[in-house]
């Protein structure tokens, strides 16, 4: 009996010292691995022409617009001179599809178009024409009139285009507003606008 009993506790002994050494190093394992590191966002042209393309058209706030003009002319019946004024407002803006992008690393490199008239509004029952003509020269009729707003338009959208300063404004605008949509997509660090070539 006595021998029994020894052998079972030299089992019992070594059963447990197994278990207490491999607890031990399961719990430490863990602890030494290194946490995993996030993998770099890789940026696409691709992407960046998809968010654009979100919104068709980028356009600045409304300008304010007035053309006066002088004509005349003379026959035998005397002489007939007017002055002209058409006055309304217009909005610039550019199409997304025209614009010009790049990706290198985390920054987008844009080249942007020239700003364009995308809207022009100027009322005919608006317009105003101040006559001084001879008592014999009848008044302007219809059709000459509308000549003379059709002509008075072109020279306004050819106005707004030499513009230097609404050009500018619009484009700092436009810029604005293409560079925060770009921001939005996921990884871009910077927006660089580069000149249109």
């Amino acid at each position: 009996m006595i021998n029994g009993v020894k052998k079972h506790a030299a089992v019992a002994i070594i059963t447990a010292g197994i278990v207490l050494t491999t607890t031990g190093f399961n719990s430490a394992k863990p602890s030494d691995a290194p946490p995993p590191e996030p993998a770099p966002i890789v940026l696409h042209e691709a992407t960046v022409i998809h968010a654009l393309a979100a919104k068709a058209r980028i356009v600045a706030p409304t300008g304010k617009i007035a053309k006066t003009s002088t004509e005349g002319d003379s026959n035998f019946w005397g002489h007939r001179d007017y002055v002209m004024t058409v006055k309304g407002d217009y909005i610039l803006g550019i199409d997304t599809q025209d614009i010009d992008v790049s990706v290198s690393g985390n920054t987008i490199k844009v080249r942007m178009p020239q700003p364009k008239i995308v809207s022009l509004n100027l009322p005919y029952d608006q317009m105003t024409i101040t006559e001084d003509k001879s008592p014999l020269r009848r008044e302007l009729p219809e059709k000459e009139l509308k000549a003379l707003y059709t002509e008075a338009t072109a020279e306004v959208r050819k106005d707004i285009a030499k513009d230097d300063v609404a050009q500018a404004k619009a484009e700092r605008q436009m810029e604005q507003a293409v560079s925060g949509l770009l921001l939005k997509i996921n990884g871009v660090e910077s927006v660089q606008f580069e000149e249109a070539e």
